[in-house]
């Protein structure tokens, strides 16, 4: 049975236009899946915790050593690390805050990319230990940063594939949808063209 991860991590409870396209890619996804598991997690309403001492020192204490204290100070990023392995897709929204990702979906990224977990080092450099699996990113942002002169705004799109690319995972699709403070016509241009765009995404 396929498993899809959905990652959403826009602030807004209501009117969200990265959660409106994850929620059409859910549905395409679920009718070409039908015994298929869905995983859902919404940063905005269960935000994870930013790394502290006590974590990292955790992360870098091998398991079988590590104090009751440690366990506990890992136990959330245990279990978005177990649902990521268990995921065959990973589908990820986010609006474009400030030239960058939302300051939760840093955090989460920075509980999944852990040494030994997710990625190891090895003679060659680092490797990547989440194979087999595919990654769908939504992208919308108020303005258009998909072309120049203003691309070079864009540190999503290059710091989402470094970082999954990092743990291993080589299919990477990203949607952007532009426009998104724009006058209605744009807005709705630019809301159609990612929606197709999902469809070949599934």
């Amino acid at each position: 049975m396929s498993t899809l991860l959905r990652i959403d991590s826009s602030a807004l409870t209501q009117g969200s236009n990265s959660k409106h396209l994850a929620e059409q890619y859910q549905k395409q996804w679920l009718a070409t899946h039908p015994q298929g598991n869905i995983i859902h997690r919404d940063l905005a309403m269960q935000p994870p915790e930013h790394l502290s001492e006590a974590m990292i020192g955790a992360m870098y204490t091998p398991a079988e050593s590590r104090s009751v204290e440690q366990q506990a100070a890992l136990s959330d990023s245990d279990l978005f690390l177990n649902e990521v392995k268990l995921a065959d897709t990973l589908l990820i929204s986010m609006p474009m805050y400030n030239f960058g990702i939302p300051s939760s979906l840093k955090a989460y990224l920075d509980h999944i990319i852990r040494v030994g977990e997710s990625f190891t080092y090895t003679e060659d450099g680092p490797k990547g230990l989440l194979k087999n699996k595919n990654a769908v990113i939504i992208l919308t942002s108020g303005g258009n940063y998909t072309e120049s002169p203003y691309k070079q705004f864009d540190h999503v799109t290059p710091y989402l594939k470094t970082a999954l690319g990092f743990i291993g995972l080589e299919d990477i699709k990203v949607v952007i949808a532009p426009n998104m403070a724009k006058e209605e016509t744009a807005r709705q241009q630019a809301l159609n063209n990612a929606e197709e765009d999902l469809l070949s995404a599934v």
